[in-house]
């Protein structure tokens, strides 16, 4: 993770046993090494605590960050990871660099059931956790934006601290047993929220790849209908719609499906930098946004491309006439145009609104991504 190298293009050809880079004409080979014979479990611990998404993207949608790491339980166990995310819901990390074994699954689930017996005040009282309280954990992914209202995150997080069944416990490990993934199906039966999760690892000189791979991915059960608020419902009818309608007009741009969550991407083809529907702000002054984000870790590099943007605003602005630059979170930028929709039943029910989505997410397209304004603006500055 960290710092993406901005070289392009990059192909990465993955085998067996090596995986093969192509920058430009540079040809390069990293071999898969064991990862529990070079590395301490810290390390893992580490990576995995500052970029929780690295193994939770086929798991949770939403954004997640870690909530605490080592946390002393009741019992006086220590749990490796507990990390929240934009719902409120919790998850449970149980991390082995070598091999996974049953062992861990029993460990996971002792420490869900420890985790069970402590309330919202003794979580946020250990001296472990990384917000003060919870009303700080809502406020880092929502800041003055509110898509769950802190009610409704709250009562997500007291059911994961309540309900066995709606905790999340995850198991990583660079290798598992069959034992274990046989065990992890079986739990599945009775509902528990289990995953496991494994790695390829390679390793050059001075470059480390991790390939993370949830098993069983094609086993988990997706959110129901039931499961969602009346909010959420609205998102996904609204996005369903137009993602279909975008993708009739743009033949093989995507094959994202539209969520329940207040946004949805579409991928610009570089890793950090999407385009994206979404609404901010509260009913009744709820605004409908389309933009291409930049979202690399690195903010300075983020100025940079809105900066590229910014000097050809005149030219952009004969494309797309309200487009804006922006900032937004504490380090991303973005380049934007926005629509006042008041409510999700306005935007649900007026064909203004949806055919506006539609059409700006095609002109941003054509304009960045088609007539290769990106990638002109990374080789750019590629050659600062």
């Amino acid at each position: 993770m960290g710092k993406k190298k901005l070289n392009i293009p990059t192909i990465i050809f993955k085998t067996m046993s090596y995986i093969v880079i192509k920058d430009n004409n540079i040809l390069e080979i990293i071999e898969e090494k064991d990862f529990s014979a070079d590395n301490r479990e810290k390390y893992l611990h580490k990576l995995i605590e500052e970029y929780p998404q690295i193994i939770l993207g086929d798991i949770i949608e939403r954004e997640v960050k870690t909530l605490a790491s080592r946390l002393r339980l009741p019992s006086g166990g220590e749990l490796d990871l507990l990390l929240i995310d934009s719902s409120g819901r919790l998850t449970i990390v149980e991390l082995k660099k070598g091999k996974g074994h049953r062992e861990a699954i029993t460990q996971l689930l002792d420490y869900a059931s420890d985790l069970q017996q402590m309330n919202e005040d003794e979580i946020f009282g250990s001296g472990k956790t990384k917000f003060n309280s919870l009303k700080d954990a809502f406020r880092t992914f929502y800041e003055d934006e509110e898509e769950y209202s802190y009610e409704e995150f709250r009562h997500i997080f007291l059911k994961s601290i309540n309900d066995p069944k709606e905790i999340q416990l995850v198991l990583v490990s660079y290798d598992l047993g069959d034992d274990t993934k046989r065990l992890v199906e079986w739990l599945k039966y009775f509902k528990v929220r289990i995953f496991c999760v494994e790695f390829e690892y390679y390793k050059s000189e001075n470059k480390e790849i991790f390939v993370p791979k949830l098993v069983g991915f094609e086993d988990i059960q997706k959110k129901s209908n039931e499961e969602l608020t009346e909010r959420q419902k609205k998102y996904l009818m609204f996005f369903s719609e137009i993602l279909s309608r975008f993708k009739e007009i743009k033949v093989g741009v995507t094959e994202r499906k539209a969520t329940y969550n207040h946004w949805l991407l579409i991928p610009a083809g570089f890793g950090s930098i999407h385009f994206e529907w979404i609404f901010r702000g509260k009913e009744p002054n709820k605004v409908l946004e389309v933009g291409l984000h930049f979202e690399y870790d690195d903010e300075t590099l983020n100025q940079k491309l809105l900066d590229y943007f910014k000097s050809k605003e005149n030219e952009l602005k004969k494309e797309i006439r309200d487009i804006k630059f922006g900032k937004f979170g504490k380090k991303w930028r973005k380049i934007y145009a926005e629509k006042l929709v008041g409510s999700l039943d306005n935007a649900l029910n007026d064909e203004k609104v949806k055919e506006w989505a539609i059409m700006t997410m095609v002109k941003f397209y054509e304009v960045f991504k088609e007539k290769e304004e990106i990638n002109k603006a990374m080789q750019i500055l590629n050659q600062v």
